[in-house]
């Protein structure tokens, strides 16, 4: 091989690896770290206030028959002022009873002091629509987004509303648990996920919420461009952008009910890699030094994951191309290889894979639905309004 294409394969080669060891061991033990010797994210004293602030809980509904009625009774049993407390379901033209059932269990004796509407949109226009149409209208101080399918502690409310006794603060997130998880890859990533948000948020601020609790100030919001596919990480960041303090809050937790089928979350996952290329881009303002640490989080976690996919195919073609001249090279091949055969493996094996094997299919599968996703997104392919029936 030409000494000069060599030296830049091995050049590739290595800065593919090395920002993949970067991005899924260093990062994350970093992560940790910050949150251990910076303190991780600290709850809000539960003090007495003289005045807690109004809050309008906003739900956008499509199709959400299964989990409606026990969401409105998980809020019906919120600790929190009636008189203080409105709830908004924006129905985004739904096909079955999601309506019918809702208007119902309001009716409920348990649930009559709830001073909830239920807005019927006749035609489906996209969850991002049906925030921008109905945060508009909201005159409260607050505004809590909640998924349909999240229930809530009894004080959600109460501690949320603690964060906003400091005037800087523009919004807070909890966290967030599966009940039933669709299998142990998901519920790993699950807790890495929220392992890298603690320590995210004591570098500066969380990059995102949990989209299925957070609160924020009605004055710090502005709409979203209609095509946003990761609402939940660009609005909070676009707050800190305007100079607000964004929290979060691990004493705050959402238990998701619904559980995913592996074709629904390949489908979620090429979405959210869909929705990390448009970030990348949208938020690329991040990446300024002045931002620190919130920088660095966002060039390793979030610019880095939907590079990754992309790099782990450079490293993996690099070191087997220079592996006959390299122990070096051709131990990384065989690691890599290696990692490949126990995903398959895992594949094969299915529900039986031991737990190694399961999260390595699972790791994998996740980089081809992001590497999906992104191609995708950069086709154009992401411009219709999400649909829970409807693969990705």
């Amino acid at each position: 091989m030409n000494t000069m294409i060599e030296s830049a394969t091995a050049a590739v080669t290595i800065g593919s690896l090395a920002l993949n060891a970067w991005h899924h061991a260093g990062f994350p033990i970093a992560m940790k770290l910050a949150s251990r010797v910076i303190g991780g994210p600290a709850a809000a004293a539960l003090t007495v206030q003289a005045e807690l602030p109004e809050i309008t809980v906003v739900m956008p509904a499509y199709n959400e028959a299964a989990h409606i009625a026990a969401k409105l009774r998980n809020l019906a049993a919120i600790d929190y002022p009636a008189d203080r407390l409105h709830v908004l379901v924006a129905c985004d033209g739904c096909t079955d009873d999601t309506v019918a059932i809702a208007r119902t269990t309001l009716a409920e004796a348990g649930c009559a002091h709830l001073d909830a509407t239920v807005v019927d949109h006749t035609r489906n226009r996209g969850k991002v629509a049906v925030l921008n149409g109905t945060i508009a209208m909201v005159k409260t101080e607050v505004v809590v987004l909640t998924d349909v399918s999240a229930m809530l502690p009894p004080d959600a409310l109460l501690r949320a509303a603690a964060h906003f006794a400091d005037p800087n603060l523009g919004a807070v997130g909890g966290t967030y648990r599966l009940n039933k998880p669709g299998s142990v890859g998901e519920a790993n990533y699950w807790k890495y996920q929220i392992a890298v948000k603690r320590g995210e948020a004591a570098m500066g601020c969380p990059l995102g919420l949990h989209g299925a609790f957070y609160a924020f100030r009605r004055a710090a919001w502005a709409p979203l461009p209609a095509d946003t596919i990761n609402d939940d990480f660009i609005m909070p960041l676009e707050i800190f952008g305007r100079g607000w303090r964004v929290a979060y809050d691990e004493t705050i937790v959402a238990y998701e009910d619904e559980m995913t089928t592996p074709a629904q979350e390949t489908s979620r996952r090429r979405r959210i890699a869909g929705g990390n290329a448009q970030q990348i881009i949208r938020l690329a303002w991040l990446l300024n030094p002045k931002f620190g640490g919130v920088a660095l989080s966002f060039a390793s976690g979030k610019a880095l994951r939907v590079a990754a996919p992309f790099l782990i195919v450079l490293g993996l073609l690099g070191s087997v191309i220079l592996a006959a001249g390299s122990a070096v090279f051709a131990t990384a091949a065989a690691v890599q290889i290696a990692g490949l055969l126990g995903a398959a493996a895992g594949a094969l094996l299915g529900t039986s894979a031991p737990r190694g094997l399961a999260v390595a299919r699972y790791a994998v599968a996740g980089h081809i639905a992001s590497a999906t996703g992104v191609v995708r997104y950069l086709s154009g392919a992401y411009t219709k309004p999400w649909r829970r029936d409807v693969l990705a």
